[in-house]
């Protein structure tokens, strides 16, 4: 026997022992079979896909946790609009009853305009900065004080505006009416005046967008002017046309009890699962606009009804507040539904989660027991290969010398 073809084999076979003795401590330090693509491709490439899909439930289950809170907010707060307007309809109750005194119905209006007050503060409630009730509109409370009339920031008594002063294309200029409930948005093309956009309120008034008597001119002090008359429920406008500047309530013009909605109908909706997605929100125009449950106004009515002191009147207002209330109860439950929904799908993504992790480790992960018993043979059969090393080559040696 050659030396030289002895000392190769042995050099290989001692490598090999160290290898698979290195293997079996990994695998009893990391817990894992396969270490890289090499060890099993099969089951690496089945990892890759079940990482995959990890990763869209660990999405998943942020988008269900941040949706549950904020739809958990908008919830409460609609069932305290309940409470309130079921409060209403016992005020109003009390106050139709014929022979109250002229205080007695001023303190039951003044208890209806707190809950005007708690409704409009529930209709305009927040989350984490962002107005729920808003349509897409999240930077702004979509509830708005109406006011009779609003000027624009340009424009003066020595520098006017006029019928022919252009405006800016693109520009919107939004109209938002608190009796209608909706809004008649303007925007400017190119070569529009203020003219245009006077005629273009009055088509919108023409239409019913907009309430009878709203008109948009120039006033007096140069400033364009957009405005109800004395006896309306009141608009909030606003526009970011740079020719006519921002445009602010005047001063003292501001309408009790009257409110606008300056949000958009959008419903907005967050995917939850992979073929799941769920309406994270009800325009508040729906829930308590003219546009739906009707909710504020009815409430405005009931107030302004209190103060005229008329029993039948007081009754009928009372009764739109039941109508409303019941209406709202069915706008609502789209949203009850999607805190059910969401509250459903967070136990399922949270069992497929440890589904896929038990995937993940039988595809390559290794059992304590497993790793032990695999180290002790590669630590048996490591020291039979270094034994036998040890034998056959200084044999071999003395052979060759002989």
């Amino acid at each position: 026997m050659r030396v030289t073809s002895m000392i190769p084999q042995a050099q290989y076979d001692i490598q090999q022992s160290q290898q698979q003795l290195a293997t079996a401590e990994q695998q009893v330090s990391t817990g894992l079979r396969v270490q890289q693509l090499s060890d099993d491709p099969s089951a690496s490439a089945n990892m890759v896909r079940s990482l995959m899909e990890s990763s869209s439930v660990d999405q998943y289950t942020k988008n269900v946790s941040a949706l549950q809170s904020r739809m958990q907010t908008a919830s409460s707060a609609l069932s305290q609009v309940v409470t309130a307007m079921t409060s209403a309809i016992s005020s109003g109750t009390a106050g139709a009853n014929e022979g109250l005194a002229a205080s007695n119905l001023a303190s039951i209006a003044s208890n209806v305009e707190g809950v005007l007050q708690t409704v409009v503060a529930q209709a305009n409630t927040s989350y984490e900065g962002t107005y729920v009730f808003g349509g897409s509109a999240t930077k702004t409370p979509p509830f708005v004080q109406a006011s009779l009339s609003y000027s624009s920031a340009n424009g003066s008594s020595s520098s006017p505006l006029t019928a022919n002063t252009a405006l800016t294309a693109g520009s919107e200029t939004t109209i938002s009416d608190a009796a209608t409930g909706q809004s008649f948005t303007y925007t400017a093309q190119s070569g529009d005046t203020v003219a245009t956009l006077e005629q273009a309120v009055a088509g919108a008034v023409s239409a019913g967008t907009l309430s009878a008597g709203t008109t948009a001119s120039i006033s007096s002090s140069g400033q364009l002017s957009i405005g109800q008359t004395s006896t309306g429920s009141g608009v909030v406008v606003s526009s970011n046309d740079s020719a006519l500047g921002s445009m602010s309530a005047d001063t003292g013009s501001q309408v009790a009890d009257s409110y606008a909605y300056v949000g958009d109908s959008q419903v907005n909706s967050v995917k939850v699962g992979d073929s799941l997605s769920v309406a994270s929100n009800i325009p508040g125009s729906t829930l308590f606009g003219s546009n739906g449950s009707n909710a504020i106004a009815s409430l405005t009515n009931l107030v302004k009804a209190l103060k005229s002191g008329n029993s039948t009147t007081i009754s009928t207002a009372t009764q739109a507040i039941s109508t409303a209330l019941s209406s709202f109860n069915t706008l609502r439950v789209p949203l009850d539904e999607g805190v059910s929904e969401l509250n459903s799908q967070e136990t399922y993504l949270s069992q497929e989660t440890v589904t896929l992790t038990t995937q993940q480790t039988a595809l390559t992960g290794i059992s304590t027991a497993e790793a032990a018993t695999n180290l002790a043979q590669a630590e048996l059969d490591n020291n039979a290969v270094l034994a036998a090393a040890a034998k056959a080559l200084p044999q071999s040696l003395l052979q060759y010398l002989q």
